[in-house]
């Protein structure tokens, strides 16, 4: 008299075979196209312990350095999203800056973005 129950073990490859647990960071480390006049990266997965003075030391050997470091923050708590945008002086520094996407900071990896512009308002 009771429900009959189909058990069936578990594939941990999945139908695909490509296993579980990466889709999380889709886009991570795609960096398409440099904006013309893009002075600015956007860094993605920042460790929440990294500081402004953290991504400074860090940056500091593309181009002349980094001229603003923003890490933005909860706007409620005022604790760090782990996303920050890095300006520098020229272009060439941004596509500099690029290369170290990847990068281990305070035990975790960050990835570089171009910054889309900021629309006109």
């Amino acid at each position: 008299g009771g429900r009959m129950l189909k058990v069936a073990k578990a594939d941990p490859k999945g139908p695909q075979g490509k296993g579980k647990g990466k889709g999380w960071a889709k886009g991570v480390g795609k960096t398409g196209e440099r904006p013309p006049g893009c002075t600015s990266v956007y860094i993605k997965a920042l460790s929440y312990e990294a500081t402004e003075e953290d991504l400074r030391t860090a940056f500091r050997h593309v181009g002349a350095g980094p001229t603003n470091v923003r890490i933005l923050t909860d706007r409620e708590t005022g604790e760090s999203r782990g996303n920050a945008f890095v300006d520098f002086d020229d272009e060439s520094a941004v596509d500099e800056a690029m290369k170290l996407s990847g990068m281990e900071l305070n035990g975790r990896s960050f990835y570089v973005e171009y910054a889309k512009p900021r629309a006109c308002a």
